[in-house]
């Protein structure tokens, strides 16, 4: 990879951080902490369902991602950065999708516009990440610029921060009356933004400290949700209904969320046993696994894979609670399985890669640097897969290999100067000339311009003689 190629890699919007345990477990004290999570499904669902609205909005799809914040609060968010926040209470009180899907046009018209305010201040105040992981087991957050630092993600108070800005009234009837249009151009009725509007807009009576936070940062008035109206009842897609493949896969991802984030007793009594769907025997699965009877959990878990032999997300889940209960030659066939049907999900690879390496013996440390790399050609800034593959590294004895990739997750974490140290270190083990040693070359350059000093003898101009 040339400099210029590692520079433009620094400021992709998406990686993964260090290490912590599978399932929704907060890395930092505080029960109101926000996090964010990952989870292939549910990010599988939001990018296909919402391409055609994104690229209606003007925006390219492909470019856009979708950062899922676990907290119960009404609240979504567009920055500049081609980010649009989602929090996962905003997801689960969506009645539809067309609900969810309008909310999303709304924040794409913010970013179409150009509207930046939130952005500068979510960067700015990304200095303490915190994380949590779904079903998934790895840590992400977002990897900002140079000039921001490691990137985004911050706790409760950082994004309360977000509620006290105030969005000029113009700024959001634009937003409104793009998202409405671009829905229409997407073939989609914007009755769901109007209707999730409406249902939430008696929030703007209470006073500021019970108001949901989507509508301190998005202020409704009766004249804006009557203009709103007008607008969408006279669309020619007003009527349109969502597909019922889409509603199906929306309920599934609800009753993922819900199995992961809600109290068990709640998720047993929104879905009951009584109700045999997918979304509804996933969701009880789930909340088994959480309430930590397993054996009710891997005999009902085994009779929806009968039923769905060929569900990868099923067979991420099985590795999964395997792995997260020790388990871990149990853990990796089910993993496995998941990444056989589905070769082509950066993370599915990565928690076999996590398995293999828990295991630890020669071969399955082979079989992981494989899974791992892999991982790495989707997702080529994640920088808990790179951890990873340095342990897989070092537990082969392989410390030129192990501390580049030390080197490559530094980087990607933001810790330049820490990245630099271990690309030379990386160096003094590495065959001159080969593609590792360029690669930590360009590491040890790239490093060395960003802190302003020498990359030859490591010293600031101001400190040479």
């Amino acid at each position: 990879m040339a400099f210029g190629d590692l520079i433009r890699h620094r400021v992709k919007p998406l990686a993964a951080a260090s290490m912590m345990a599978l399932g929704l477990i907060a890395l930092a004290p505080g029960a109101d902490a926000q996090s964010v999570i990952r989870d292939t499904e549910i990010e599988q669902f939001l990018k296909k369902e919402t391409r055609v609205v994104l690229d209606a909005s003007g925006l390219n799809p492909d470019q856009v991602h979708f950062l899922l914040i676990a907290d119960n609060q009404l609240n979504a968010f567009a920055t500049s950065r081609q980010i649009i926040g989602l929090n996962t209470g905003l997801i689960l009180e969506a009645e539809t999708p067309n609900e969810l899907f309008g909310v999303i046009a709304h924040e794409a018209g913010h970013q179409s516009a150009g509207h930046t305010v939130r952005s500068d201040e979510i960067y700015q105040a990304a200095k303490a990440p915190m994380a949590i992981s779904l079903g998934l087991g790895i840590i992400a957050l977002l990897a900002g610029s140079p000039d921001a630092g490691a990137g985004l993600m911050a706790s409760s108070q950082t994004f309360g921060t977000l509620g006290a800005l105030r969005y000029m009234q113009t700024q959001e009837s634009a937003a409104d009356i793009a998202g409405i249009k671009a829905m229409e151009r997407a073939g989609m009725s914007g009755k769901g933004m109007l209707a999730f509007f409406e249902r939430f807009r008696n929030a703007e009576t209470f006073s500021n400290a019970e108001r949901y936070q989507y509508f301190r940062s998005h202020p409704l008035s009766r004249d804006r949700i009557g203009v709103l109206r007008k607008l969408v009842e006279a669309q020619p897609h007003y009527t349109a209904v969502d597909t019922p493949e889409t509603i199906y896969q929306f309920d599934i991802m609800k009753a993922k969320l819900a199995g992961f984030l809600e109290h068990p007793i709640y998720v047993f009594q929104k879905y009951p046993e009584t109700d045999t769907s997918f979304p509804a025997r996933y969701a009880r699965v789930i909340a088994w696994y959480k309430q930590t009877d397993l054996k009710k959990a891997h005999t009902e878990l085994d009779l929806l894979l009968a039923d769905y032999p060929d569900d990868p997300f099923l067979w991420e889940l099985k590795g999964q609670i395997y792995f997260e209960t020790g388990q871990i030659d149990q853990a990796i066939p089910a993993h496995q399985r998941s990444v056989e049907l589905m070769p082509n999900a950066p993370l599915l690879q990565l928690n076999l890669g996590q398995a293999l390496v828990a295991r630890g013996d020669r071969p399955h440390l082979e079989q992981a640097v494989l899974h791992l790399k892999e991982s790495l050609k989707g997702e080529p800034d994640n920088s808990f897969a790179w951890n990873l593959l340095a342990q897989a590294y070092d537990g082969q004895g392989m410390n030129g290999e192990a501390r580049l990739a030390a080197a490559e997750a530094e980087f990607y974490n933001g810790n330049i100067q820490q990245a630099r140290t271990f690309a030379v270190w990386s160096q003094k083990n590495l065959t001159a000339g080969s593609p590792e040693y360029r690669r930590a070359r360009d590491i040890v350059l790239t490093t060395s311009s960003l802190m302003g000093i020498d990359p030859v003898d490591g010293e600031t101009p101001s400190r040479r003689k």
